[in-house]
């Protein structure tokens, strides 16, 4: 099973099956079952982890973060989130689970696995499970029904164990009513900004060179690397993608929707505009004014001329022209009239959020699926191109096999018909020539040590094995080479510098004024009018804020979780903070102006929402205090530098 993860991870077939075996905290690695007979990288008491089994994780690890992140997950960004940690985690806590499953005598029923495997849904046909897709979906993945439910048992012993240390936490009322109360009070708040780009500071040449030689750390030059790669391109596997007829049929079972054309209209309308919130007058006013178009157009005037006469929608100067849409691409009651219409009708006026809609539908297209012969050509390229990602991956899986086995990469290449290459020096930027993603290709030779062998990245449309084999220390740059880099950053200080001591200053003279006048305790009584004459006097503004919630956006300043923070520990008694804000956007004083929090209706709306919120937040904790007990209770080796990185 690992074997043939490993070699289809990335099709849509194995996607599938992931999502089938996962459990509550989603343990992507297989267990022991089925691994190959080989060193392992970690022991958990006395039980190896293999390396198929940690890399299986691995590459698991990654898709899931594909996943969630999307287009937005980078190398930078899995070293941030410590892949290979997690990777080795997963296994390790996978392995303990089970541990505890054996010495609960956890066991699980035919019945049990029967229910299970019917649940899901690619083994389905029309809702209902289907032994002969079961079958298919297996053979298609090398599969056996007794492998496949062997996981499967074992799966469930885990979610079971699970179930038994979630199931002990508990929410009160109580709590659950604080913690709605704390994180949907809102307040709002005056402000005194003090933005360093106000501030404009000039420089001598003495203080550019001071400053320099203070931060000539800042000022290196970028490191440098040559590396040796193998480079398994897609496309150069195309010709030996296989895809059979079933496969064909069962990728189109699986994907009926994407071959489905939904009941289309073809229409053209008037719109009338109506404020939602709208008073009854208004309504009635709108609505009989799109009446008298509706007759109009039924008198014989051309829809077109008056759409762009009387029409007040976006449509106006194509003649209220929509085009072509199916019924999910329209509010509700827009639809529901025009697919109740035929060609050619008008129909009378209908209301939605926007207004009143004088409708004309010009067409109909009729719903119509395509046949899987119809389909064929489609997914066979979408299969192919799966296949050769699969291929390429199998490909790049056996090199990284003969080197971990004691080949060179050149002796890996040769193994696997492919060409050893080299490049560099570049930077963090990349090779400048011939590389669809450089920055990516540079970030993953960059994590690895000098001479250390990369794990299989998938960069573009290739899968990369890199080894770095030479280095280029940064060193510190002439001033003359960074001077500009210099200047703005000086500048950059001194203005932060001026914008802190003026807002320093501003508060003092607040606090001071108020202390003279009005004795020690006066700061809990200062009035906006106070800062407000102040801020005038040195030529700044006081603002002030809609109502925000603690870790919401603050209108006019986005999200500032410091000036948040310190805006929330304010309260009537206690007006003013002790000290300036420093925020994202520069530096603050602040002064409350109102705090609301949430009435009882809407506490007893939410409080069942509340209480599931922190129950997940709550067996989080027990999940992991739970775990790190059974770590410490463990004999857990993992390989040195496995995981470093």
């Amino acid at each position: 099973m690992l074997r043939f993860m490993r070699a289809n991870t990335g099709s849509w077939i194995i996607k599938i099956i992931l999502g089938l075996i996962v459990v509550v905290f989603v343990f992507l690695g297989m267990g022991s079952m089925g691994s190959k007979n080989r060193d392992h990288v970690a022991m958990v008491n006395d039980m190896p982890i293999t390396l198929d089994e940690y890399r299986q994780s691995y590459q698991n690890t990654i898709e899931e973060m594909r996943r969630r992140f999307g287009g937005n997950l980078s190398e930078e960004l899995l070293q941030m989130l410590q892949v290979k940690k997690q990777a080795m985690d997963r296994l390790i806590e996978e392995r303990l689970i089970s541990f505890e499953a054996d010495r609960l005598d956890f066991d699980v029923s035919d019945k049990e696995l029967q229910e299970s495997l019917a649940s899901i849904d690619a083994f389905q046909k029309n809702g209902v499970f289907d032994i002969n897709v079961y079958l298919m979906v297996l053979s298609r993945n090398r599969l056996t029904p007794e492998a496949f439910e062997s996981m499967q048992r074992e799966n469930i012993r885990r979610s079971k164990v699970m179930d038994l240390v979630m199931n002990s936490v508990k929410v009160s009322d109580a709590e659950a009513r604080e913690w709605y109360i704390q994180n949907n009070s809102e307040v709002s708040i005056n402000y005194v900004k003090f933005d360093q780009e106000r501030y404009q500071i000039p420089m001598n040449d003495d203080a550019v060179s001071q400053y320099y030689e203070k931060n000539r750390e800042k000022y290196k030059s970028e490191p440098q690397l040559t590396v040796e790669y193998l480079r398994y391109a897609f496309d150069d596997y195309r010709d030996q993608a296989e895809i059979t007829s079933e496969s064909i049929e069962l990728y189109y079972e699986e994907n009926r929707d994407k071959f489905m054309t939904p009941e289309q209209v073809e229409a053209s309308h008037i719109l009338i505009k109506v404020e939602a919130d709208a008073d009854d007058d208004a309504v009635e006013a709108a609505r009989m004014e799109a009446h008298e178009i509706y007759e109009m157009a039924l008198s014989g005037a051309e829809f077109e001329d008056l759409a762009r006469e009387f029409s007040q929608g976006p449509t106006k100067d194509k003649g209220g022209y929509l085009g072509t849409f199916s019924r999910n691409d329209m509010v509700k009651p827009f639809a529901d009239k025009a697919f109740s219409m035929q060609p050619q009708e008008i129909g009378e006026p209908v209301r939605t959020q926007f207004g009143w809609h004088v409708i004309k539908v010009i067409s109909r297209i009729d719903e119509a699926v395509k046949s899987v012969d119809e389909a064929a050509p489609e997914i066979r390229e979408t299969l192919v191109d799966e296949e050769v990602r699969d291929i390429a991956y199998n490909a790049a899986s056996h090199a990284f096999d003969a080197v971990i086995e004691g080949d060179t990469l050149e002796q890996a290449a040769l193994i696997t018909g492919t060409t050893l290459e080299n490049v560099g020096p570049f930077t963090m930027k990349g090779p400048e020539w011939e590389f669809p993603d450089p920055s990516t290709f540079a970030r993953s030779a960059f994590e690895l040590s000098l001479n250390e062998i990369g794990d299989i990245k998938e960069i573009g449309s290739a899968y990369y094995i890199i080894k770095p084999i030479d280095r280029i220390e940064p060193s510190v740059l002439p001033l003359e080479n960074v001077l500009d880099r210099v200047q703005k950053d000086l500048a950059a200080q001194l203005s932060r510098e001026a914008a802190e001591s003026a807002a320093r200053e501003f508060f003092a003279h607040i606090s001071d004024h108020m202390n003279q006048s009005q004795g020690t305790t006066a700061l809990e009584k200062i009035e906006p009018d106070t800062i407000k004459s102040a801020a005038q006097e040195r030529g700044f503004e006081l603002h002030d804020t809609p109502f925000f919630k603690k870790d919401g956006v603050i209108e006019g300043l986005g999200r500032e979780p410091a000036l948040a923070e310190a805006a929330f520990r304010l309260s009537d008694v206690k007006r003013l903070p002790d000290d300036i804000i420093k925020g994202n956007g520069g530096y603050y004083v602040i002064f409350l102006k109102e705090r609301k929090t949430p009435s009882l209706d809407m506490i007893k709306e939410n409080i069942s929402s509340a209480r599931k919120t922190i129950q997940g937040y709550k067996q989080s904790e027990m999940y992991a205090s739970w775990m790190e007990k059974l770590k410490k209770e463990s004999i857990i080796e993992i390989e040195p530098g496995l995981i470093d990185g």
